[in-house]
């Protein structure tokens, strides 16, 4: 799984630097927010298969020209033994923040500013009760 893992990474890590290259050369970084999503967390513990099973708590990562980067959004969890408040159990984690949570900066960013438009985009985002970041906390401009 490791291995997979690191041969993953680097494939992304070489997709993504050459997508940034092209759009810094066409002038449009700075006009550009890529979001990576985990449609699913995973568990921290090994399956019988020595792989990992599903479970709640994902990850979200926005890159661009006008991200205000090197930030952790989000609680991470004191305590990932099976002890931990957000362990639920063979590492399944329960998630601190929403997927609109970070959605919602993104689309404020895009220009969607009122509230009855950001229902529009998000329609679940105030029902999560999780932090709803903004534009101005994500992106410098």
């Amino acid at each position: 799984m490791k291995a997979r893992l690191k041969t993953n990474f680097i494939q992304l890590n070489t997709a993504l630097t050459t997508f940034k290259k092209e759009m810094e050369a066409q002038g449009l970084w700075d006009s550009v927010a890529v979001v990576i999503t985990s449609d699913f967390g995973r568990s921290l513990t090994a399956n019988s298969g020595l792989g990992s099973d599903h479970a709640w708590g994902g990850n979200y990562f926005v890159a661009g020209g006008s991200v205000n980067g090197g930030q952790v959004l989000g609680k991470f969890p004191k305590d990932l033994t099976e002890a931990g408040d957000l362990n639920i159990g063979r590492g399944r984690l329960l998630p601190t923040s929403g997927w609109e949570s970070i959605w919602n900066s993104v689309v404020g960013w895009m220009g969607v500013e009122t509230d009855e438009e950001l229902d529009y985009c998000l329609p679940n985002r105030i029902k999560t009760g999780a932090k709803l970041y903004t534009k101005e906390e994500v992106f410098t401009n």
